[in-house]
């Protein structure tokens, strides 16, 4: 007979499973830093790592739900699912990774972030669907019984941060009172791992367990939530409203000005849609919201289409112009989620029934669509890595982009097992230059180094103002690997293209050599010194997105106004002289001209 653990049973086995979890996340990080197997090898690792951290808080929430027999179930099934993308995350990505903190390079191990964050919000997804099927006994449960699963989970875990929070202020507060005594043992005790992972992992379970049987605490905290969210969507069906019905007035041209315009209107298309959930929450009718509400919700359901379209266009500008990069082809997939979203809450605006009903079994299809584009993008179905490798080399096999202004280093960095196979290829190859440029960027083990100007490529990515004039002889010919400050040399990173500019700033009739990538808030400033060569001579702070500022540089409307006088002497105490600088805190930084 299938039953499910109630009182003191359940209670035990939660903190059973979190003990468990939290030993053996304890026992993979002593691998990793003692750099011991599995640590050694990331297709065992990895997945080590996303079951012991994800799993057994699934274990922990089902088990107060359902049945231990379907809890087996739906554990093994997530298990499998999530060892099998791990693996094939750490089997596409680069084998080696930069350690920053060690200043040296080290074998790939770890999941990737973007799987962390993915697998999370999709194990949430499918863990509210299953438990939601469980309860209603069918595959598709009724929509309240999914609604009241799904912000139950939500809350039950935001709780459960809270208290962990909370626990670990209390624990360092009682740290501090022992040592006020000089007695140390408490805090030695509080900072050693095996001590931190093992109680962190009990502090969660028991919190989830204590969220879990105070049904009306975790009810009245989400009713609370939705009620504060919902009056927020009057507001944001103005502002969205008032952003679309200005377009036809501006055009579209200041959107491609802005460097993330796309993720932008997404983010509003998300907001509109967890506001809209927010008001309409379970849908039954005598909770309807006041009317204001529903007029807002209606309005704001037609919003998404218009965002999610602009959106699409720009990222099929961006596409046309310079391929596929694997930050596009996450972008495509969130456009892709969004078009659908919008589609279907504009139809359920439009329909005559009961207020936005249809949104109850579109939110469902949707849920389903999310977990299989994940799983698309985790697998060599949709791999982004893949996707946008192939599309670059295709690119520059076919001529569309010469080798001299092609981003091998894009290869190195982001393209991952696919990039280094790519590169391998190409460092084969009868052209001359590919084959040099292809062999630097395999070469490479600091993510800093790329595209700087020791590489072979460098001199291809920039654009030299004023037009016509070309970049010094003895800069081009300038040594840079002897530079081992890899942020005072020269940069243009992505595939993009970046600005030289040519300007003499201090009037010895030579010009210094500004170097300006896309959407920088800063200018390189090189300087020839004589027999020294070229070096940084600084930065120079400019306003973010303001394309009339770049355009005056680039056009050489460049003029040299002498610093302004120092009000107070240097400072000079142990043998060391010191400058006084404006306070920061009052420091205006420069705005892009006519802005406000």
């Amino acid at each position: 007979m299938e039953t499910v653990l109630r009182g003191q049973r359940l209670f035990t086995t939660r903190l059973a499973i979190g003990l468990v979890q939290g030993l053996a996340l304890y026992l993979l990080y002593s691998a990793y830093e003692a750099k011991a197997w599995p640590a050694t090898n990331g297709l065992a690792f990895a997945p080590l790592t996303m079951v012991c951290l994800f799993i057994p808080t699934l274990l922990i929430s089902a088990l107060g739900e359902m049945t231990w027999q379907k809890v087996a179930r739906w554990a093994g099934i997530a298990l499998a699912v999530l060892a099998a993308l791990t693996l094939f995350d750490n089997w596409s990505a680069w084998p080696v990774d930069w350690n920053f903190i060690k200043s040296g390079a080290e074998p790939h191990v770890t999941p990737s972030p973007q799987l962390i964050v993915s697998g999370a919000a999709s194990l949430f997804v499918a863990h509210a669907l299953v438990v939601g099927g469980s309860i209603d006994h069918r595959f598709r449960a009724s929509y309240p019984t999914h609604f009241d699963t799904a912000w139950k989970l939500a809350v039950q875990l935001a709780l459960a941060g809270l208290f962990v929070g909370a626990f670990w202020i209390l624990l360092f507060l009682g740290a501090g009172l022992f040592n006020l005594i000089m007695l140390g043992f408490f805090q030695r005790l509080i900072r050693h791992e095996w001590f931190a992972f093992p109680v962190t992992a009990l502090a969660t379970a028991g919190a989830v367990h204590l969220t879990d049987i105070r049904p009306a605490l975790v009810r009245g905290a989400r009713t609370l939530l939705l009620t504060l969210l919902s009056w927020l969507l009057p507001l944001i069906t103005l502002i969205v409203g008032g952003f679309v019905v200005s377009l036809p007035l501006t055009g579209l041209k200041p959107l491609w000005g802005f460097g993330h315009a796309s993720a932008l209107l997404l983010a509003a298309a998300a907001a509109l849609v967890v506001l809209i959930n927010a008001a309409y929450q379970d849908g039954d009718a005598e909770r309807r919201p006041p009317k204001i509400l529903r007029w807002s919700g209606s309005v704001a359901a037609l919003l998404p289409l218009p965002l999610s379209v602009i959106s699409a266009y720009a990222l099929y500008l961006r596409v046309a112009q310079y391929g596929w990069t694997v930050e596009r082809i996450w972008m495509a997939a969130a456009v892709l989620l969004a078009l659908a979203y919008a589609g279907g809450y504009a139809a359920a605006a439009l329909r005559r029934d009961t207020w936005l009903t249809w949104i109850e079994r579109w939110n469902f299809v949707m849920a389903l669509a999310g977990l299989g584009v994940v799983i698309a993008l985790f697998t060599p179905i949709a791999s982004p890595a893949r996707i946008a490798v192939a599309n670059q080399v295709a690119r520059l096999n076919g001529g569309k982009v010469t080798a001299q202004k092609f981003d091998f280093d894009y290869l190195r960095w982001k393209g991952g097992r696919y990039g280094r196979d790519a590169l391998t290829t190409l460092a084969a190859s009868a052209d001359a230059f590919t084959k040099k440029a292809a062999s630097y960027a395999l070469r490479q083990t600091a993510r800093y180094a790329v595209a700087n100007a020791a590489a072979p490529s460098f001199a291809a990515h920039l654009t030299v103002y004023p037009r016509g004039q070309n970049l010094p002889a003895s800069f081009l010919a300038m040594d840079w690997n002897k530079e081992q400050r890899l942020w005072l040399r020269p940069t243009c990173a992505g595939l993009g293209p970046c600005d030289a500019i040519l300007a003499d700033l201090d009037g010895d009739g030579r010009p210094e050599v500004l170097i300006h990538q896309n959407q920088a808030i800063s200018l390189q400033v090189f300087h020839e010194d004589g027999a020294a060569g070229w070096s940084q001579a600084g930065r120079i702070n400019i306003p973010p997105i303001c394309p009339k500022l770049l355009d005056a540089l680039r056009q050489g409307q460049v003029g040299t106004v002498p610093p302004p006088v120092q009000h107070f002497n240097d400072l000079e105490f142990g043998g060391v002289r010191y400058s006084l600088h404006p306070d920061e805190a009052g420091r205006e930084y420069p705005k892009c001209p006519g802005q406000r």
